[in-house]
């Protein structure tokens, strides 16, 4: 059975005794009401039909039937029957209103008589027949002892109909507990169906896609959520530790396969001193590209392991980029890289933008967007573009280059990976997913759009420091 057909049977069978209840009470509520009401009128007539014989005493007593027989009521079957203090028979009206009655009229006795008068107040009652027995006195201290009853027929048809209609609201509201109870169980459902939606869209090769959790949420689902990202968390970790180790390997192999067989080859026979310079230039060439590789292959593994030590503080962007830009052209003199705060007007100056960081991971960050930019375009040049906003910055670094395929974009971002058009330039594939970890580790984002020969964009959000900006704005 599914949870939500248990949680809407659950629902049923928790809201339909509260729904029987309440009916039960308002029938029963309904019921006494009646019968009070009803009790109280056939009191009343007794007492009423009392005070007409005792003040007249000179009534005919066939003129105070006929004022009975005359009176309208809801009732049948209604009698009202008057002793004196002897028990003596003084007024009696029969069982009015219907005529057609078969079964005999209620048995007045002794013992009933003698029960009115120790206790003044009585209830009788004869199937249908219901009323009561009063001791009643007039001004003049005369006692009456008074036998009033009748068949509340109104009240009878009443009830009936109240049956009906508490039947049938009985039906329309079971039905619309079902409709309501596939509703809760159907919104209470939603938040692990969409949970469920998410999980599937996990696999081996997005293991960094994680359960969204409410920041202000503290529920057994939010708490779900979070330990299954801690889960994944601990299974991407032991998946990257096996990817890293696998394209470690793979990487590390190929110049080392190239320095083996540079030195087999020379070792062949002898060499002439110039051919063993180049020998050690294209040795020390290969041990560079090797050394490098190695460097970026710790600083991602740091990052994959959640190993690597942030000492936050505030930086200024604009300095940080300046550096990051010195390094590079202090590396490849060839390149050339241009400043715009505007994407139309190029080589001005950064605006000065504090954000909360460590200098020297942006600063690795923003020299590989500068080397691939400059890398992978045949002018070797990368135009750098800042836009301040109110409390985030935008930086864009943007080139003429050879473009990356559209169907290849999700992938630029993993290790090791290469675009197809990019084997002809040497490079290793860990720049950009080191680039990329840097940036989600500050709170930022980025994003990158290409064409093929036309060129690439990347865009990096920063989080930035509002307060302090205008402090700097202002001096």
């Amino acid at each position: 059975m599914h949870l939500r057909t248990r949680l809407s049977l659950t629902f049923v069978v928790v809201v339909s005794p509260v729904l029987l209840l309440f009916l039960a009470n308002f029938y029963y509520y309904f019921s006494t009401s009646n019968q009070d009401y009803f009790l109280n009128i056939v009191k009343n007539r007794g007492v009423t039909m009392t005070h007409l014989m005792s003040r007249g005493e000179s009534l005919d007593r066939s003129l105070l039937r006929w004022i009975d027989e005359g009176t309208y009521t809801s009732l049948s079957n209604r009698r009202v029957a008057i002793f004196d203090e002897q028990n003596q028979l003084l007024y009696d009206s029969g069982e009015l209103d219907d005529k057609e009655i078969q079964e005999p009229p209620f048995t007045i006795t002794e013992p009933l008589l003698q029960q009115i008068t120790s206790q003044k107040v009585v209830s009788i009652s004869d199937g249908e027949r219901m009323g009561y027995g009063l001791l009643l006195h007039n001004s003049k201290g005369q006692r009456y002892k008074v036998v009033s009853y009748a068949i509340d027929d109104y009240g009878q048809q009443k009830m009936h109909e109240m049956i009906t209609v508490s039947v049938a609201t009985l039906v329309i509201a079971f039905l619309v507990v079902i409709v309501l109870s596939q509703i809760f169980a159907r919104r209470s459902i939603k938040p692990i169906s969409n949970m469920i939606e998410k999980i599937e869209q996990i696999k081996v090769s997005n293991l960094e896609l994680r359960l969204p959790v409410p920041p202000d949420a503290d529920d057994e689902l939010s708490r779900l959520a979070v330990s299954f990202n801690q889960m994944l968390d601990r299974i991407s970790s032991f998946e990257m530790q096996r990817s890293f180790v696998s394209n470690a390997s793979h990487e590390l192999r190929t110049p080392l396969t190239l320095i083996t067989n540079q030195i087999e080859v020379s070792l062949i026979k002898p060499r002439s001193s110039e051919e063993y310079q180049n020998l050690l230039k294209s040795l020390l060439e290969d041990i560079n590209r090797l050394n490098a590789l190695s460097n970026g292959l710790l600083e991602l593994a740091q990052f994959d392991v959640k190993e690597i030590q942030v000492t936050w503080a505030t930086v200024q962007l604009d300095e940080v980029i300046y550096e990051a830009v010195a390094s590079v052209l202090h590396k490849y003199p060839n390149y050339r890289i241009s400043f715009a705060t505007d994407a139309q007007d190029e080589d001005e100056s950064l605006p000065a933008i504090a954000i909360r960081g460590e200098e020297s991971l942006l600063q690795m960050a923003f020299m590989n967007l500068i080397e691939n930019g400059c890398k992978f375009s045949s002018d070797h040049h990368t135009q750098i573009t800042v836009k301040p906003h109110s409390d985030y910055v935008e930086v864009f670094f943007e080139d003429q280059g050879i473009g990356i395929a559209e169907s290849e974009l999700d992938y630029i971002f993993q290790p090791f990976y290469r675009a197809t058009n990019s084997h002809a330039i040497k490079g290793n594939g860990i720049g950009l997913s080191l680039t990329e970890k840097i940036i989600k580790l500050h709170g930022g984002r980025i994003t990158v759009n290409s064409q093929l020969d036309q060129g690439t964009r990347f865009r990096v959000d920063l989080p930035s420091l509002p307060g302090l900006n205008e402090e700097i704005e202002e001096s």
